[in-house]
């Protein structure tokens, strides 16, 4: 309340505590506006031009529809499809940026390491997805895998939206495992219970006794087939899913898994390599490697293939076999086989595609809507049912069961994986260097030339080396 030398104020310094008063008011209801949902939103009014990538052979199909709709919907925006291969998407990206060139104005964002090199030329989208303005009610947020949203955070604030769902998976041979003569040669061989994916989450060595019971007996080729040649992301990546489930559990120690660090480091950002979880994971890396079709040379282009062809009793790999294995023309398994509903050490990592703006974008009130327009509910079902990629919604697996209803199961199941798994690359600038030298080391500490723990050791001092640290 005010007192007797307050009221004592002379009338002009009253005018100017009144005007101070407005403006942080003012202020104030700025903050709120851009900060906290209205209740309600004003309709936007779109205009100009907008240059929107997608992905050549990947999800061109479905953007070109998203861009007729949006169209449709604001008919004074011009949409320009821009097709990129995913491959050199972000050389492409960061040749035009350091330019100063916005012939980009909504972007693809892989979950592979494109957050640290894009992120200084990223449009925050927190204050918009807090704006229902941009980002109504029926957008609806609860039907978002949660987890997959952390891809595009940085310091609490996300770059980027979810607009393609991705994990690694954990496949197997149902006919192997529930067969009685293999269950009670394992139970010999190994002293308990053959342990079935169906029910059972696997821990690490249980993993690599399975591998190693199959490798070339009981029925299977090879105990395991998963990526583990020099590709960007086939070792690493690899490596990231086996090191999920301990990193979680060491959480205690480390920290939670938490952007922009990832899996192989600590949430202060310390490289976990060379810990006593880090080495333990490449162990179980290097056994299931041994026990795997085509060590050091299996991709992620040939994987799918070999499971597919009936070769191996178990796969490590991404969601998409699930949606074509029971074709009868690209699987010779397809009434045999099946995705456990937990990872082997109780997580995995994600996957798949966000989209972004530009920051400097010419047209950013478009550009926005695009991005909340393209994940919509309704919208977001096109990358389903024209380019057969998963959803990163609840209601997209609902939707997929119905246009494809014999792979329901299989459906359940990822959307399962998806919902507990974690970010496994680092949002960092650096993380290309850091999948060049864990890669380059590995084939060494493979065959047995360098141990694990010299290996390891030698990866991160080269590391922190390459960044300064």
């Amino acid at each position: 309340m005010p007192n007797r030398r307050v009221r004592a104020i002379s009338r002009t310094l009253a005018a100017v505590v009144i005007i101070v008063v407005l403006v942080v008011a003012g202020l104030a209801a700025y903050f709120v506006y851009y900060r906290a949902p209205s209740s309600k939103p004003s309709p936007l009014y779109l205009s100009g031009t907008l240059n929107v990538v997608a992905f050549s052979g990947y999800n061109d199909a479905a953007m070109r529809k998203i861009a007729s709709d949006f169209m449709a919907a604001y008919p004074n925006v011009t949409v320009n499809l821009v097709l990129e291969p995913y491959g050199s998407s972000l050389t492409a990206y960061l040749t035009a940026f350091n330019a100063s060139q916005s012939q980009f104005d909504v972007i693809g964002l892989g979950s592979s390491g494109f957050m640290g090199a894009l992120a200084p030329y990223l449009l925050n989208l927190s204050p918009y997805l807090n704006n229902a303005s941009y980002f109504p009610a029926s957008w609806n947020s609860s039907d978002v895998i949660q987890s997959t949203m952390g891809l595009y955070e940085l310091n609490g604030s996300n770059y980027g939206i979810p607009m393609i769902g991705g994990v690694v998976c954990f496949y197997y041979r149902p006919s192997l495992f529930n067969n009685v003569t293999n269950q009670q040669a394992f139970q010999q061989q190994f002293g308990y219970a053959l342990p079935n994916p169906a029910t059972t989450t696997l821990s690490l060595s249980q993993l690599t006794d399975v591998a190693s019971f199959f490798n070339g007996n009981h029925g299977s080729r090879y105990g395991i087939v998963l990526p583990s040649d020099s590709g960007d992301d086939d070792i690493i990546g690899y490596y990231m899913v086996i090191l999920s489930g301990s990193r979680v559990a060491a959480n205690s120690t480390y920290g939670p898994v938490t952007s922009p660090y990832g899996v192989v480091m600590s949430s202060t950002g310390q490289f976990l390599i060379n810990s006593s979880i880090g080495q333990s994971a490449l162990n179980t890396y290097i056994k299931l490697v041994s026990n795997s079709e085509a060590p050091l040379s299996a991709s992620f282009s040939t994987v799918p293939a070999y499971f597919a062809a009936g070769d191996a009793a178990m796969m490590l790999y991404s969601a998409s076999p699930a949606l074509y294995l029971n074709n009868a023309s690209r699987s010779s398994i397809p009434n045999d086989w099946a995705l456990a509903p937990h990872m082997p050490g109780g997580y995995s990592i994600l996957g798949g595609v966000g989209i972004g703006v530009y920051k400097y974008s010419q047209n950013i009130p478009a550009a926005v809507a695009f991005v909340q327009f393209a994940t919509s509910q309704n919208e977001s079902t096109n990358f389903v049912s024209l380019n057969n990629l998963l959803p990163f919604r609840y209601s997209g697996f609902t939707y997929y069961g119905q246009i494809n209803p014999t792979y329901s199961n299989a459906l359940a199941s990822l959307a399962s994986t998806m919902a507990y798994s974690i970010q496994g690359y680092a949002n960092t600038a650096y993380w290309p260097q850091v999948s060049s030298i864990f890669r380059s080391a590995f084939p060494d500490m493979y065959s047995g030339k360098v141990s694990v723990a010299t290996g390891t050791n030698q990866v991160v001092a080269q590391i922190y080396s390459s960044i300064g640290s």
